[in-house]
């Protein structure tokens, strides 16, 4: 039993040993053959036509023109879901002030007219912002 403890504590401290052995005798070249390294400082000239230089010009136009044109499309979303909220708000507080069938169907077609303007102001403001810009080819 002794003999078999004093055994596996050699092994054990061996293999912990082991790896920090071939780190040591390790040269850190790993591979035989010899890499090229590229000493120059410069950087090549480009090369550039007119034709390269217009569609340059066309690309930042258009990139201009589709970011005007989807600010313009975030906006009015956001002034339609705005005008929306405020026909909901004016809603809820209609239908709890309501006591009769008549006044919570008046409070109803106010909404429904309200949310008729909006979806038509919504309408109306894409409509204003044209198609969206296409984008140019080479």
């Amino acid at each position: 039993m002794k003999l078999r403890k004093s055994i596996t504590s050699v092994v054990v401290a061996l293999t912990i040993l082991a790896p920090a052995g071939t780190v040591f005798a390790s040269t850190g070249e790993t591979s035989s053959e010899t890499q090229a390294t590229d000493t120059s400082t410069t950087v090549p000239a480009r090369k550039d036509s007119a034709q390269a230089a217009a569609f340059r010009a066309s690309m930042k136009a258009w990139q201009e023109a589709t970011r005007t044109w989807l600010n313009g499309r975030a906006a009015a979303m956001n002034a339609h879901r705005e005008a929306i909220a405020a026909a909901s708000a004016s809603l809820k507080t209609a239908l709890g002030a309501a006591t009769t069938k008549e006044a919570r169907k008046a409070a109803m077609e106010s909404f429904k007219s309200a949310r008729e303007a909006a979806k038509a102001a919504l309408d109306a403001a894409i409509a204003a912002l044209g198609d969206r810009p296409t984008r140019p080819t080479r």
